[in-house]
């Protein structure tokens, strides 16, 4: 009985990650409130009332959507925290990075779009933001350990903002420069994070 408990738990994850896949791309070509739950089941063959099984609204979607990717976040910091030599660990993530961000630029401002309108979805962004920007401040102090000042702090504070903003900025540009080259902006910004985090 409890191996057919966790088989079908697994389904059902199975079915949300699915879901969450389909609406993703929904979102991205046909906007949050252009995409149509009816849509976003027509995609992979599923009724919209199932959806409603998994889901109870588009919102509900999108605040998985935000937590999966802090979980998937999280677990790329977690590779970079358990390297020896965290910079050089974090400069070898820079072109995967770079390719995601532009890859998911539509989503993601279509995500950003909503949570400047919706406060819940603000809520589930902003606290999935902070999560992520601890965890930076955190890899940052192995590179750099820093004396318990208020001034150190808030140069810590302010580097890791804009590390996180770098990679944000890119899915502006991805939009307004689609022929960008993202090979050229990563070796860039390696050098640019570089001497950031070793100053």
């Amino acid at each position: 009985m409890n191996q057919e408990l966790k088989s079908s738990g697994t389904k059902a994850e199975l079915r949300r990650q699915q879901i969450l896949d389909a609406a993703a791309e929904c979102f991205r070509k046909s906007g949050f409130h252009g995409a149509s739950m009816s849509e976003i089941a027509k995609s992979f063959g599923m009724s919209a009332g199932h959806i409603y099984n998994y889901f109870e609204s588009k919102e509900a979607i999108i605040e998985a959507m935000v937590k999966r990717d802090l979980d998937q976040a999280l677990e790329r910091i977690a590779k970079i925290q358990g390297e020896k030599d965290i910079l050089k660990a974090m400069l070898g993530t820079v072109d995967e990075g770079v390719k995601r961000r532009i890859d998911r630029s539509e989503l993601d401002t279509e995500i950003l779009a909503e949570a400047a309108r919706n406060p819940k979805i603000a809520a589930t962004v902003q606290g999935t933001d902070a999560v992520i920007r601890e965890k930076v401040m955190h890899l940052i102090k192995g590179i750099q350990p820093l004396k318990d000042t208020p001034s150190c702090e808030l140069n810590l504070t302010a580097k890791s903002t804009i590390l996180m903003a770098l990679f944000d900025g890119l899915q502006i540009r991805a939009i307004r420069d689609p022929n960008m080259k993202a090979d050229d902006i990563a070796r860039v910004l390696k050098s640019v994070i570089q001497q950031m985090l070793q100053s």
